[in-house]
């Protein structure tokens, strides 16, 4: 369905929207109780298993930095502390697998009943929401390369499509850094020992349906360490 967000972050905000706004509409489209409860439930739950993927990708980079620094560091000079787990709770009520099949079958017999409008559709974030989106072929993201915490962090605009993949340059040229679905992105690399520094550089492309769109964003770059 042209409605249907891709990408698994855009997905779990399409399921919060149309599961806290439905229950206005249960007597206008004879929507049952079971049904309200069920979509609620289905979002709380995928919004976690979502969470729960983050915490346990971002806790994979930092173990991969601890391991590398552990390898690779300078002995004596930097400090390299074993990264804490992150445990995501509480869990909401478990559902079944179809969350997705659900949502259509909801949705598409509440767009088929005649006291459907466009409005309605927009409200429950079941209608195109894309026709301002910029052709293909021109869109460029912008790049803002800000420390935090000590860490490079990269703020951009998400702008309609499905997230970036990154680039980076710490010398050696521009390598697949990562993928970003949701801004902003953290770059968790160990900084360069103590008396040593680094010039990293980064750029960004667009996603759309898994696939690159557009152009390269302007390169930003950073001086990290001493």
């Amino acid at each position: 369905m042209y409605f249907l967000k891709r990408n698994d972050e855009d997905f779990s905000f399409q399921l919060t929207n149309f599961s806290t706004k439905l229950p206005n509409y249960v007597a206008l489209f004879g929507v049952l109780p079971a049904e309200v409860t069920q979509a609620e439930e289905d979002s709380a739950y995928f919004a976690w298993a979502i969470l729960v993927t983050k915490v346990q990708a971002d806790t994979k980079k930092s173990y991969v930095g601890f391991k590398n620094n552990l390898r690779f560091g300078v002995e004596n000079v930097s400090v390299n502390p074993v990264p804490e787990t992150v445990e995501v709770v509480p869990v909401p009520a478990e559902v079944a697998p179809g969350v997705q099949f659900r949502f259509l079958s909801l949705a598409k017999r509440i767009k088929a009943h005649p006291n459907y409008s466009s409005a309605i559709g927009q409200n429950l974030g079941i209608e195109n929401m894309n026709q301002n989106r910029i052709a293909l072929e021109n869109v460029q993201p912008v790049l803002k390369l800000v420390m935090r915490g000590g860490l490079v962090n990269l703020d951009w605009k998400k702008m309609g499509y499905d997230g970036i993949v990154i680039e980076k340059d710490s010398g050696s040229g521009f390598e697949v850094l990562d993928k970003d679905m949701r801004p902003n992105f953290t770059d968790v690399t160990p900084l360069p020992p103590a008396n040593q520094s680094a010039v990293w550089r980064y750029r960004a492309m667009y996603l759309y349906s898994d696939s690159r769109v557009g152009n390269w964003s302007d390169v930003v770059s950073v001086t990290v360490g001493d």
